[in-house]
Parts: C-alpha cells; structure tokens; sequence
C-alpha cells in the first residue's frame, strides 16, 4: 500500500469511528444508543447497527471492505486510548440539558453525561436578515395589551439569548374561552427552541412525579390546561422548578440524582389559576381575551391568521428570520428574567387573581381572630397560624394583621425578663404587662394569652377544613 492510499484509508477508519463514538456510550460492558438510552445493547448489535447506520449517514465509504470495518469497530469499540472522538466514551449514567453544545456528550474528568440539546434545523441556515413576518401579527392578536405583549417577547427573546441559563419565572397564559391561539402559541415557541427539546402535557402530572428526569432535561416545558388545588404538592413543586437551578430527579432503574437544569415553563389554562398565591413572583399572568376565539364576532378572521401562522412554521427560513428577530432584540431596561415586581409587573389579571386569594385569606383569618376571643396574640403564633393553618407565607403577617387593625408592638409576659413582638386589636393596648381596653377593660397580658390559646389551637384545624372547602367550590372576586 502506498502512502496516498495508506492516508486515504486512514481518513475512512477516522471517519467511521467518529460516527460510532457519536452514536453509542458504554457503561458495565454495555452500550446504548445516545438517543435511547434506556435499552442495553451488545458489541456485536452496536456492530450490526452500525453497518445500516453508515449507509443513511451517507459516508460515501465502500463498506465492503471487510478490513476498514473492522479497524474502525476495534479503535471504537475495543481498543484502549485517549483520542477524543475516536472511542466509545464512558457513560455516567446521567442526562442533562447543555443548550449551545452541538456535542452529544458533555465531558467529565474522563467519563460523560448525554446531552439531550439538540441545534434546531432552522440555526443551520445563514440568512442575515430579521424579519418578525406573520408571527409579529399573530402576537399583536394573541397578546393585544402591548404592556404584557412587550414583557413575554422580552421573557422569549431573553431566554433564547441566553439559551444557557434559566429564568426564574413563567408566563401563564389564560382564556376563558376556546380557541383563543393559546396552544398556537405555544407551538410557534416550541419551534424557536426546537421540537426535540421541547416536551408538552397536559396539566403537571409528568413534570412533578417521582420520574421526571425525561421532563427536566429538555429546555422548554410546556404544560397546557395547568389547574391545581390550592396549597397542593404539585403547585409547590412547580416554585421549586422554576427558580432553582439544581433540582433532584430521577428515571426509572436508577437512583436519584442531583442536577443542573436549565428549563423555561411556559403555562397555559382554561381555569382562573386561583391556586396562585398572593405576591407569588413565579408568574406572569395574561389574559387572552380578544374577540377572535371560537366563538368571537372576528372568529374567522383569527382562525384564517392562524392557519397562516402554522403554514410559516413549516419553513425553516421563516423560523430563522424570526429568531434572528428575537435574538437582535432590545430587552426593556427595566426587564428581569430572575424576578418579577408584584407591583410594577402585575397586569390586570394577577390583581384579579391575587386579589381573590388575598381576600380569602384575610376572610379566614378574621374569622380566627373573631372565633378566638383574644385582643393579644404574639407574632409567633400568628405566624404559625398562617403557614400551617391557613396554608400561606409567614412573611405575610404584617401586612394581613395591619389589614385587620391589628398593631404590633413589643411587650413583655409570663414572667420573661425581655420583651417579644405581639399584635393587639385596634382599641387596647398593653401597658406594664396588663391589656387594656374600652369599657375599663384590664387583664393580666400571661392570663389573656395563654390558656385561650391552647384550647384555640387544638380546635382551629376543623375549622380551617371547613372554610377551605366553602372556598374551592366558591370563585372569590
């Protein structure tokens, strides 16, 4: 063999093994393909694989050399070296989400997790120009207050622009009724972000039980028709996968492990979210209420905007100039990815929802404070009453007891040599350890507050089932 056909060949079997090692990780002598890699292979059936493999991948390589096959299967598959890209590489066992990495593994002091981000088709194409096209339309009908419009393409434009990080926080789509381009929507940022790194369901089922790893290591999660209980474990999953970065997951046959995710949450519902609590910054919400859903007076019209818009999505050039778009936005000076300002950013649906949970809230609340008999209550016990009775932030105390026309102040009782915070009723006071009140009222502060509270305590949680269920069935405005 001469030289040029000595390199020739040399070029083939490199060429071939780079395939096999980009296909395939091993682990305990077994392999698995990097794009199913629940299912366990052999040597031999990586070998069968890949003869098929070589043909689709289009190598251009004359597979009926029996001695090039076999060189490129020994220096992947069984010989024992550091070239990168020319072996097999060895499997952690874990997957994670790595926007911007091409790559199918993402490398670790000698062994690799799967990469499950893949580039979209559409990033493939070099088109300089940005143009919003039909989708600038299409947000302009979906989205028609131009203040939440603004926020949600600075959240999408932010969180493709830095595809890399996670924002601390969701946009939550709401229509009462059908047909409002909720879904449509959700489509066309699916397609941005690419469909093989999007995943989509129904409600949060997937998303929050025991095996959720094939839901946290895609970029975007995209749950339609969100509508939870109040206080539920499934609501409180979801805080912690929108704000934190690290997060334990699990797939079925292997232990549970601790990862990065990079995850944007995209929500959507039928159901007034009144699950949401008051000051909850995990939310945007957005009402879709033009008059172009399913049964609007421009209902045609939309419906024809629609079809025009899912058409589009089919060309990878229209998706190109549009991310093309996003990505050369200017972000508002003032936009956060991380938080949300519950004042400035709050858009006429969060109050309406807000608002409803809040009044609930202060409504048991008084009812506590009435059923108790007390004028006194230390901070303590209020703040226990509300995180583990009425089921709500702690933190929310002042502003719910100052609500009622409570006052706190600071005093001391039951022979305690330094003084604790405690709320007192509008009306009485506390003054040298005695409350007092209208109508010469005066009681010892330790004989008001000690033994109503223990009998209060024991009795409240009943009651409080009680009241929430008289809630759930009730829409509260």
């Amino acid at each position: 063999m001469n030289d040029t056909e000595y390199r020739h060949t040399e070029a083939e079997i490199e060429r071939l093994t780079a395939a096999i090692s980009s296909w395939y990780v091993r682990r305990d002598s077994k392999f698995y393909d990097v794009d199913r890699p629940t299912v366990k292979l052999s040597k031999d059936d990586v070998e069968r694989a890949c003869l098929f493999r070589f043909v689709d991948a289009g190598t251009g390589i004359d597979l009926g050399n029996r001695e090039l096959l076999k060189e490129a299967f020994h220096r992947a598959i069984t010989q024992k070296h550091g070239v990168p890209g020319q072996t097999i590489p060895v499997w952690d066992g874990s997957s994670a989400c790595d926007p911007g990495n091409d790559g199918p593994f993402i490398s670790n002091r000698g062994v690799v997790a799967l990469n499950t981000w893949r580039k979209p088709r559409y990033r493939q194409l070099d088109l300089a120009e940005a143009d919003w096209g039909i989708a600038g339309e299409f947000f302009e009908a979906v989205i028609q207050r131009q203040e939440e419009r603004e926020k949600f393409l600075d959240w999408l434009a932010w969180s493709l622009q830095n595809e890399a990080e996670k924002p601390a926080w969701a946009p939550f789509l709401y229509s009462e009724t059908k047909g409002s381009g909720k879904s449509t929507l959700c489509q066309l940022v699916a397609r941005l972000f690419g469909d093989e790194n999007t995943t989509v369901q129904n409600n949060v089922d997937k998303l929050t039980s025991r095996f959720n790893s094939p839901v946290l290591t895609k970029k975007l999660v995209i749950c339609e028709e969100v509508n939870l209980r109040p206080d539920s474990s499934q609501g409180n999953a979801l805080k912690t996968f929108i704000t934190e970065e690290e997060v334990l997951t699990e797939r079925k046959g292997v232990d549970a492990e601790q990862v990065r995710q990079r995850c944007c949450f995209l929500f959507t519902s039928n159901h007034l979210p009144l699950w949401i609590e008051a000051e909850d910054r995990r939310y945007y919400l957005i009402e879709i209420d033009h008059d172009g859903h399913a049964t609007g007076t421009r209902a045609a019209e939309f419906s024809g905007l629609v079809g025009r818009l899912r058409e589009a999505m089919t060309d990878d050039a229209f998706l190109a100039r549009l991310y093309r778009a996003l990505m050369e936005r200017r972000l508002a000076n003032d936009f956060s990815a991380k938080t949300l300002n519950v004042v400035t950013d709050a858009t006429p649906l969060s109050r309406r929802v807000h608002g409803a949970s809040e009044l609930a809230t202060v409504t048991l609340l008084r009812e506590y404070l009435a059923g108790s008999g007390l004028h006194a209550i230390p901070e303590a016990d209020v703040a226990r009453v509300l995180a583990e009775d009425l089921k709500v932030n702690a933190n929310q105390s002042k502003h719910l007891m100052s609500k009622l026309g409570w006052e706190k102040c600071k005093a001391k009782w039951d022979g305690k040599d330094y003084s604790r915070a405690i709320w007192v009723d509008r009306g009485y006071w506390i003054d040298r350890g005695v409350l007092k009140g209208p109508d010469g009222y005066s009681q010892a502060l330790t004989d008001h507050i000690e033994a109503p509270t223990r009998a209060l305590m024991a009795e409240l949680q009943p009651s409080v089932r009680t009241l929430e269920v008289t809630y759930e069935d009730e829409e509260v405005y």
